[in-house]
């Protein structure tokens, strides 16, 4: 076998890129572009669980981890509830120490301590202040009122997006989108999840989604391919990337990267299957999990002794490639 060194600077300057061979079942692939976008459960509203005057501890485009403080209330109605529930627990103090009970009095100290731990619920709260947290790490998008307000129970105090919370959407022809159904597998982006199928309209094209059971590192906005395997029962066969297969003497041909050694590109001759997806399954690959050439394989071509007609050449440090030896 044939083989092109190249330095691992030129490399760099080449913009040359490899990727794996993988098992693909390529006979009813489809392949989509679209776009990242939030999911519809990546916002959410920190609220009030009382009435009081807003104190907020964060700002405007702040990242918080779960468990930082947002905000805090000071409630007047929490101040009074504990004065009352101080005024009885002292009555009822009397009464026991005459070893007197007052079955009326412990009963009405029970509902005023059960009515305020209801205020609150599980917030944190002290001397009449509630201190409001975050459940999730997230950012903070935005501010429902300004600091200082009174906010009655229950309203946003400001809101909280998770970036990472995404999900891709891609608009699909209506005949392919028949091809595909709930649940299918996808990857985008390197990242694998489910398909989820939405509602077309008059333009003949049908939302396709792609969503994830984990936070996914892109951004929302970004453009991305979708690729889908419409019938799982395929058998899958070894594919590389199609852009990876060039012709030498009209023989289909890879570039591997050598295991031995970075700077060396091994040449092999392939027999194309089928296509799919931007992939193509490939029998003559000297093992199942090989690093092949995505870009930069018509240059190491080139540079292939006895490749072509013209004579072989040579590449120099900035990445250009030259005829002959010298």
């Amino acid at each position: 076998m044939k083989s092109v060194k190249v330095t691992e600077a030129v490399q760099r300057v080449m913009g040359l890129e490899t990727m794996r061979s993988q098992k693909r079942s390529l006979s009813s692939t489809l392949t989509c572009h679209g776009r990242f976008e939030l999911s519809p459960d990546a916002r959410t509203a920190a609220a009030t669980p009382v009435a009081g005057r807003l104190t907020l501890l964060v700002r405007p485009l702040a990242k918080v981890s779960k468990g930082d403080a947002l905000f805090s209330v000071t409630s007047p109605e929490l101040v009074a509830r504990s004065r009352e529930i101080s005024v009885i627990e002292k009555r009822l103090a009397v009464y026991d120490e005459i070893k007197t009970r007052n079955a009326a009095l412990e009963n009405e100290l029970a509902v005023k301590k059960s009515e305020r731990a209801a205020m609150i619920a599980q917030a944190e709260e002290k001397d009449g202040v509630v201190t409001v947290r975050s459940d999730v790490d997230a950012v903070v998008e935005s501010f429902a009122a300004e600091n200082g307000v009174w906010l009655e129970t229950g309203a946003s105090a400001l809101g909280l997006v998770r970036p990472s919370a995404l999900r891709f959407k891609a608009m699909v022809a209506a005949k392919d989108a028949l091809t595909l159904k709930d649940g299918l597998k996808a990857e985008v982006a390197g990242c694998r999840g489910e398909i989820r199928l939405g509602v077309g309209d008059d333009s003949g094209l049908v939302p396709v989604y792609v969503v994830f059971d984990r936070d996914v590192d892109a951004v929302a906005g970004a453009r991305a391919e979708m690729t889908v395997t419409a019938d799982v029962s395929c058998p899958a066969q070894i594919a590389v990337p199609s852009k990876s297969i060039v012709d030498i003497r009209l023989q289909p041909t890879v570039f591997i990267k050598d295991k031995h050694d970075p700077e060396a590109f091994i040449a092999v001759a392939v027999t194309p299957l089928g296509k799919g997806g931007g992939w193509t399954a490939v029998e003559g690959l000297p093992g199942d999990d090989v690093e092949v050439v995505t870009a930069g394989a018509y240059e190491l071509k080139l540079a292939l002794p006895g490749a072509e007609s013209k004579s072989s050449g040579h590449f120099h440090a900035d990445g250009t490639f030259h005829e002959g030896e010298h």
